[in-house]
């Protein structure tokens, strides 16, 4: 089948669907590496995928060598094509689309500077007594009010309309519901800010694109002009105003590839919406279902479809056979540190055997710092890395960024931010290679100055001569370094705070005997702080002054501010380690792995839905009836078909065996008795032999 698509003629459109793991990129990738190699210019195709992370096998061909010369592909998804369009075409539709002053340079806004300028509004709307009844993070109400802003725009409906959908669905007390309406409030106030100061979030991107631009005759000529060919891949990972673009603009393309993966669908809390994703396959002039699963033991498979008529509580076929299923293992242990045990047992055996540490994954519904570390701590003395991948985790959870951000208020005394004595204590340990807590606690409490105008550090040599003896004069030489480094660099004149985290990661930190000194985490965690930095600092400045504009960048991340996505986070592969990740991060991978372990499946993180108290995926899509309520039932039915959608991806990208990890005791004390483990019991009640079971 798959040659058989890749033969087709190039001139026609394909709708290709399956499931994951059957091929389909596979083939979509060497339809245009064939393109390519038959002299289709490459500034002439379009690849469209719902998120960056997913175009990787994309940026492998046509970053190849072998490979004609010419222009290049345009690999983008929808929210790339709409803010490059807009800042393109932005005086034909700065007007018409309601800005105050369309002679103005817009400015796109990233997380952070978008959840910097709702602060503005939300804030003082909180001293007044919104949201008082509630108990929510600051971080967690901008997110919510930010998701509902972007629902109108990817879902497509008006944005008076977020309190009605959300209002006619609630079934809970009638009072509670004024929140819906305080939340509408502040995001019709921030809408209002960005069309006055030419601010552009995600929502107002796309419905500039969408609602004003895509109307222009010019710019569809433009389009037409430029791209001739398209590949749409996981469509069903987009929303459905994406579709309904796609669907217009499809009669105007040459040829296209548009593929859906039927069990995914993962990010329907950000609105993907598969069912509107089918819909295009209306617009195809032939239709093509692969149905082989390629790499996944059939086995595994055969699990795959029991564990989900587990979870929905199908009645059990009592005339068939029981069944064995050879590449599953059920580890039960009575407390955490003795599951953790058996699980790093488990990988130095798939080690021993010849199986490399990239090849397994360990998943957990959520990830903690405190699961991180107790595991990494296991399995360096066994001499296997572990690389981490948390795209969710605050910025300021991250140990490298807290050293910078300490480093930068005593580099920077003008701002005037406090250094805390336990902040500082800690810098001193991560950023000092082999500084143990008591010697950086007596440094701390010695050798912090808070006098005004004066150095920030005291010198080593103000010592005692019996507690410098104590810190040792090695760790003091390395102090001496650090503070040198700090008193050179505040005299750097314009010195941005990007440019300052740069410096002080390449002059200073990765230096041998310093903390971030071949550590992928801490270099990872500081290209993504500068990124975040740098993308803040040129949107902010012409809102502060220069000077300040690192200041608050600074306290914005120690309150709790989420940083963008970092793609390259998304795309870094060790094959010499052992990768730790929650669950739907691995999903939205799309990368399989050998060995799969999953962690406390009693856990109710594999199954209950966030609880947004402002928002609501479901109410807030095309697919709810108007004026139905949203009950208890809908509640259970939902989370079965989210975990049978994420175990079910979860298996398909498992190539060899997969081991579960059964906690009889949790974190709080807790038996857990969640409905992924329910499943798995229901189905052993049935085939007492058909997992292979274990007691660590």
């Amino acid at each position: 089948m798959q040659k058989h698509i890749l033969d087709f003629p190039p001139e026609k459109k394909i709708f290709l669907r399956g499931e994951s793991g059957t091929g389909k990129t596979t083939v979509a990738v060497a339809r245009l590496e064939k393109m390519l190699s038959a002299g289709i210019p490459p500034e002439t195709l379009l690849i469209l995928l719902p998120q960056r992370p997913l175009a990787r096998p994309y940026q492998q061909l046509i970053s190849h060598p072998d490979l004609p010369p010419g222009g290049r592909v345009s690999l983008l998804t929808i929210g790339g094509l709409a803010r490059r369009m807009v800042d393109l075409f932005w005086p034909l539709v700065a007007e018409s689309a309601g800005f105050t002053h369309p002679e103005s340079t817009p400015q796109f806004l990233t997380v952070e500077t978008t959840q910097y300028f709702l602060s503005l509004i939300v804030d003082p709307l909180r001293e007044q007594g919104f949201f008082d009844g509630i108990s929510i993070e600051p971080l967690r109400l901008y997110s919510q009010i930010l998701d509902n802003l972007n629902k109108t725009a990817v879902v497509g409906f008006p944005l008076d309309d977020i309190v009605p959908r959300l209002r006619s669905a609630w079934n809970g007390n009638q009072a509670d519901a004024r929140f819906y309406d305080q939340a509408q409030e502040c995001a019709v106030r921030f809408r209002q800010h960005c069309l006055e100061n030419s601010l552009l979030d995600f929502s107002l991107q796309i419905e500039v694109f969408i609602r004003h631009l895509w109307k222009e005759p010019a710019f569809r000529s433009y389009l037409q002009e430029r791209y001739h060919h398209l590949i749409y891949d996981n469509v069903e990972e987009d929303y459905p105003t994406a579709h309904d673009l796609i669907r217009e603009w499809l009669p105007e393309f040459e040829s296209a590839l548009i593929i859906q993966d039927e069990s995914a669908g993962y990010r329907s809390f950000l609105g993907a919406d598969p069912q509107s994703a089918a819909t295009l396959a209306d617009c195809a002039d032939q239709v093509f279902r692969l149905t082989e699963i390629l790499h996944c033991p059939p086995d595994l498979q055969t699990f795959r479809k029991h564990l989900a008529g587990n979870i929905r509580l199908d009645p059990p076929i009592s005339d068939v056979q029981p069944i064995a299923l050879s590449p599953i293992r059920l580890c039960y242990s009575r407390f955490i540190p003795q599951m953790l045990d058996a699980v790093v047992n488990s990988i130095e055996n798939h080690i021993q055997n010849g199986a490399r540490p990239g090849d397994m994954a360990i998943l957990s519904p959520y990830v903690s710092d405190a699961l991180r570390f107790s595991l990494q701590i296991r399995l360096e003395k066994k001499g296997i890395p572990l690389t981490t991948h948390r795209p969710g985790r605050d910025l300021r959870d991250e140990p490298a960024a807290r050293c910078l951000f300490t480093l930068a208020k005593l580099a920077y005394p003008q701002w005037k931010l406090k250094v805390e004595k336990l902040n500082f204590r800690s810098m001193l340990m991560i950023a000092i290679a082999g500084l143990d807590l008591i010697r950086a606690d007596l440094l701390a409490n010695t050798l912090l100055s808070h006098k005004p105008d004066t150095d920030p550090l005291n010198p080593f040599s103000t010592l005692k001569p019996e507690m410098a003896e104590r810190i040792t004069y090695q760790m003091g030489e390395k102090y001496e370094r650090l503070r040198n480094w700090i008193l050179t660099s505040r005299q750097v004149p314009a010195q941005g705070l990007p440019e300052f985290f740069s410096r002080c990661f390449g002059e200073l930190l990765s230096q041998k005997d310093f903390g971030f000194h071949a550590s992928y985490d801490m270099a990872d965690a500081t290209e993504r702080l500068i990124e975040s930095a740098r993308e803040f600092t040129l949107v902010i400045q012409p809102e502060l002054p220069e000077e300040t504009a690192g200041a608050q960048f600074i306290e914005l991340l120690e309150k709790g501010i989420t940083g963008s996505q970092h793609l390259a986070s998304w795309q870094e592969e060790r094959p010499d380690a052992v990768l730790l990740s929650p669950a739907f991060t691995f999903l939205m991978r799309n990368q399989p792995c050998a060995c799969q372990f999953w962690l406390d499946p009693g856990s109710t993180g594999w199954w209950e839905r966030l609880n947004q108290p402002l928002t609501h995926p479901v109410v807030l899509s095309r697919n709810w009836p108007p004026g139905a309520k949203w009950t208890d039932a809908e509640e259970l039915n939902h989370n079965k078909m989210t975990l049978i959608s994420h175990t079910g991806g979860l298996i398909h990208r498992c190539t060899k065996s997969l081991e579960i990890y059964q906690v009889g005791i949790d974190e709080q004390g807790n038996e857990p008795r969640g409905a992924l483990l329910q499943a798995i019991n229901r189905f052993l009640r049935y085939n007492p032999g058909g997992i292979a079971q274990y007691e660590a």
